[in-house]
């Protein structure tokens, strides 16, 4: 007679996000294999890191999760990586024009003071 052994392990200790990413989209393990033509088998070994997650399944995995191929890299592999909050910013940043960007700026140096000019209010950059 045969024991199977279950490891768990925590999100900090994870190979990877998917299982975190795959979660909080609401999605099961088939719902991405069929998402990105794999077995439900080559998620979970994906998430469990007993297969390389490569950048061709980082490329497949990320669209389905709705997020960037960096996303699914552990956080501490991923210092820069940027929140959903974060993105919306960006890309509301990125469709404002000329005047707008000045305007935000402004708006942004009035807000939150870069730490240079906090020491001494008089300077201006």
């Amino acid at each position: 007679m045969s024991a199977e052994i279950l490891h768990f392990f925590r999100v900090i200790d994870a190979p990877n996000r998917i299982r975190e990413l795959r979660k909080l989209a609401g999605l099961s393990q088939q719902a991405v294999a069929d998402a990105i033509c794999v077995s439900k088998v080559t998620v979970s070994q994906l998430e469990l890191g007993k297969m390389q997650l490569t950048h061709d399944y980082m490329r497949r995995i990320a669209p389905a999760l709705g997020v960037t191929p960096a996303d699914l890299l552990p956080r501490s592999d991923n210092p820069d990586g940027l929140t959903a909050e974060e993105r919306e910013l960006i890309a509301r940043l990125r469709e404002a024009d000329d005047a707008q960007r000045g305007q935000l700026r402004q708006l942004v140096d009035v807000v939150i003071p870069q730490a240079s000019n906090q020491a001494d209010p008089r300077k201006v950059a």
